[in-house]
């Protein structure tokens, strides 16, 4: 198992976010802050998921791509866009309804980027992490119905242990 990680790039106000390896969980609370000071200080007109180099990600890191989308529409800046090279991955993508809420590619666009840098996701605590699954499930939910019936269950777990 390749340990996940992402890094960021920017070009003329489009972010792109590249994710590698099994991003899990516990990396969802740094790209959280990562992408909420984008939002708040920095000049962001679009964002790019781009999933080709990810073995896979849980769904506290999918719900947080759905809450990053909302709060980015909510700004004005252009729908997401997904970049997913991987068959599993894109299976899961279309089953939840991110092909109906996101732009959704199965090739890498050839447009050379600035070069990458890594985003810090140290441990979070136990309180950040709750609440980064919470919002992020939340999202899910929001998402489709296909979320709704599958994470409520999880929402309420996580509701439960604030």
């Amino acid at each position: 198992m390749i340990e996940g990680h992402v890094t960021h790039a920017e070009q003329r106000g489009i972010h792109v976010l590249r994710y590698f390896g099994t991003v899990n969980f516990m990396l969802a609370p740094g790209i959280q802050r990562f992408v909420d000071d984008l939002i708040e200080h920095g000049s962001i007109s679009g964002l790019v998921f781009d999933l080709s180099q990810a073995n896979s990600l849980d769904s506290t890191n999918l719900g947080l791509m759905a809450r990053v989308n909302e709060r980015l529409l909510g700004v004005g800046a252009a729908n997401s866009v997904i970049i997913s090279g991987d068959g599993d991955i894109d299976v899961v993508l279309r089953s939840m309804g991110f092909d109906q809420t996101f732009d959704v590619l199965t090739t890498t666009p050839t447009t050379e980027l600035a070069p990458a840098e890594p985003i810090r996701t140290e441990s979070p605590s136990a309180t950040e992490l709750r609440e980064t699954m919470l919002a992020a499930h939340q999202a899910l939910v929001r998402m489709s119905d296909a979320g709704r019936l599958e994470f409520e269950p999880v929402v309420a777990c996580l509701e439960r242990s604030s």
